[in-house]
Order: C-alpha cells, then sequence, then structure tokens
C-alpha cells in the first residue's frame, strides 16, 4: 500500500489546517510522504507542495474569470502527480476552488477521497449533494450541523471536531495580551481583523477606519490594534491608513494577542469571525469585494447568515455589513453598543456558549489525522503526540 497522502487545499484557512493536519501525520506516522496544494504553513509543515496558492488567493486571482486558465493548469499537473506517484488517499480541504474536477479523477482511478472542511460547514448548504456524494469517500465533519446534513444525505460521514478547538490560543489573558502589546491596563480597545487577502483588506478597510474614525471622535482614549494576516503587505494598509482619517490605529501579525486584549473586534466573516467567538470577544463582521468576482457572487447567494459564527449557530448573533451595507456610521453605532452597552455584551457572549457543543472537543485534529491513516491504509495506532 502506498504512504503517500496528497492534501489540496485552496485559501488560506485550508492552508492553516492542512499544515496542521500534516504536523500531525509526521507525528504519528513519519514515515508517510504528504505533497500537494497548499500555502507557505503546509510548506512548513513538511508538506511537498505542486503549487503556493497563497499570492494568487491573497490577490483574489481563483475568484476572477481569468482564474480559469490558472485553475485548469494546476488541474493538469496535479492529476499527472498524482498518476505518476499514486496516492493512497486524496484529501481535500476547505472550498473546492478547482470544483470537483480534481476528486472526481482521483475516484475514477480508485483514490479514496476525504473531505475535511466541507461548504456545509460553511453553510453552503444549497451545494448538490448527490453530485457532492458521488466524488467523495467519506467526509470528516468539523460541526455536528455539518455531519448531520451529510448523513441526511447518505454521505458516509465521521464527526471529528473543529480544528480550531485545538488551534485557538486561549492561554493569553487580556492582562497579558495588553502588556506585550504596549497597551494600558484601562480602557477600551477594538481588534480588526479585516480579512486574509488582499483583495478583501483593499475593500473592507477604508470604511471601516472611517467608522472608527467616528467613534475614536466620541472616545478619545479608544485604542485601535489592527491585525495583518501574514500574506498580507504592510505597504497596502499603510496607502490604505494614509488614504482615509483614522487616528490611535496601529497594526500587529499577533492575532491571538490582539482578539485576547480586545473588548470588542471587527473581523471577516470567516475564520477570524470563529476565532473572536471562541475567545470570548464581541464582534460585528465584514465583508466586501468587487461584484465582479465569482466569490463575490457565489457568497451573495448564502442566506440568511453568512459568518461562519452565525452560519454554525444558526441564527444572527454576530451583526453583519455585508458589500453596500458597509456603511461607517452604522458600523461605528453598532461597534459602540458592544463595546459600552453592557446588556448587549453579555447577550452575544451568552450566545457563543452554544459553540463548544456543536464543535465538539480538543483533540479535533488528531481524531481527523486517525481517520486519514485509516483511509490510507497504514492503521491509526501510534503514540500520541504530548
Amino acid at each position: 500500500m502506498s504512504q503517500r497522502i496528497l492534501i489540496i487545499g485552496g485559501d488560506n484557512t485550508s492552508d492553516r489546517f492542512g499544515a496542521a493536519l500534516a504536523n500531525k501525520i509526521h507525528d504519528l506516522r513519519p514515515q508517510v510522504t504528504v505533497y500537494g496544494v497548499g500555502g507557505p504553513l503546509m510548506n512548513d509543515a513538511g508538506v511537498r507542495l505542486l503549487f503556493d496558492i497563497s499570492e494568487i488567493v491573497s490577490l483574489g486571482v481563483f475568484q476572477s474569470v481569468k482564474g480559469s486558465t490558472v485553475i485548469k493548469r494546476l488541474i493538469a499537473r496535479v492529476v499527472e502527480t498524482m498518476d505518476q506517484e499514486e496516492p493512497a488517499v486524496v484529501l481535500q480541504i476547505g472550498l473546492p476552488v478547482f470544483g470537483l474536477k480534481l476528486l472526481e479523477i482521483a475516484r475514477s482511478r480508485g483514490i479514496p477521497v476525504l473531505y475535511y472542511y466541507t461548504p456545509f460547514s460553511r453553510g453552503l448548504s444549497h451545494a448538490n449533494l448527490r453530485q457532492f456524494g458521488n466524488v467523495v469517500t467519506k467526509v470528516a465533519a468539523i460541526s455536528k450541523t455539518e455531519a448531520a446534513l451529510c448523513a441526511d444525505a447518505g454521505i458516509d460521514v465521521e464527526f471529528v471536531g473543529h480544528p480550531l478547538m485545538d488551534l485557538a490560543d486561549h492561554t493569553v489573558t487580556p492582562a497579558a495580551a495588553r502588556e506585550k502589546l504596549g497597551l494600558p491596563a484601562e480602557g477600551k480597545v477594538v481588534a480588526v481583523l479585516p480579512g486574509a487577502r488582499e483583495v478583501e483588506v483593499r475593500h473592507v478597510l477604508p470604511p471601516v477606519c472611517r467608522a472608527l474614525d467616528l467613534l475614536t471622535k466620541e472616545h478619545s482614549d479608544l485604542q485601535v490594534i489592527l491585525s495583518l494576516a501574514p500574506i498580507i503587505r504592510t505597504t497596502l494598509v499603510e496607502e490604505i491608513l494614509k488614504s482615509v482619517p483614522c487616528d490611535n490605529v496601529r497594526w500587529e501579525r499577533s492575532t491571538y494577542n490582539v482578539l485576547s486584549a480586545a473588548d470588542a473586534a471587527i473581523t471577516s466573516i470567516g475564520t477570524a469571525s470563529l476565532e473572536a467567538s471562541l475567545l470570548g470577544v464581541p464582534s460585528l463582521a465584514v465583508y466586501r469585494v468587487p461584484r465582479t468576482t465569482y466569490f463575490a457572487e457565489r457568497v451573495l447567494d448564502r442566506k440568511p447568515y453568512m459568518t461562519i459564527t452565525n452560519k454554525i449557530l444558526r441564527k444572527s448573533v454576530i451583526p453583519e455589513f455585508i458589500q453596500g451595507s458597509l456603511n461607517p456610521q452604522r458600523i461605528a453605532d453598532t461597534l459602540e453598543q458592544l463595546l459600552y452597552d453592557e446588556q448587549a455584551r453579555g447577550n452575544m457572549l451568552k450566545e457563543f456558549s452554544g459553540l463548544d457543543g456543536e464543535l465538539g472537543e480538543t483533540g479535533a485534529v488528531e481524531r481527523a489525522v486517525r481517520l486519514l491513516l485509516r483511509m490510507a491504509g497504514c492503521g491509526d495506532h501510534g503514540t500520541t503526540s504530548s
């Protein structure tokens, strides 16, 4: 039996989760070869990359019409390697930016496919379940809702839990985070996580800064910390901050310190929203990209909620400001309520308590890897890391 695993990821979150899985694979089965499509985190975790998707994902190339040419070339490259190296299993992580073509090809060659972090975990329940079930051998579900949806559709599924139950850093106290960031122990702090792609940051950050400018004029002691994803260029953010009025703003690249120090947050609709919720930080979510992009058109079809936390809880807990509704005054008013209205803060935090039951316990990454190893024929015994 081949001891090769092919991982396919198409965005920054997939890269992060893929790296966590790869590290655990190498921990439990050092002899297994892992290769595929991903980003710098997967590369650092020992995945041999056939293509690094980080730059084109950040610039939104995959979501453009022009991206179809890139995708076709990538599919051809991956298929060629698949035929040459014959992986024991294909692991698809996250949104299928390559469509389901690679998975169809893998199944046609008799290679089992495990899907992790499926579109259903992000609320894309309108996807074609029958087509999905035809190309996927098994789903490693990260939420109980996702598991139930797959089971109802007759798709083989095993609930493993959400990787953020392992990856979210709960060890940093607010006081320690503020000390590390050089912030005063007293006073209100807002964390801003505008997105992991430059196409998002470019369109979201200006109206967010205008909202923050309105709010800091009313609350001069308010501190604003902008947390940048690793692949967001500093020059882009500096350019934006110079073009819009916004006082008391500084930026960092330490997400968990910034969130831990914050009294409230403005986040993207993706993983950052869920991370803030798991850390007990009240938040609102923002999203804007050019309407001409493929992803924008797809994401606007998702009703009634777009933010991952709202999708998981299946209710409108986090206020959402999407595309044309990204109004600075409304954002400022909502953020002010989350910062200074204790009842509003308490109500949101109470809703967050439902996340643990939906996402499972710690150990989610290892459970997913042991499932993957079983499908690869490598067994699931071995020493668990400390």
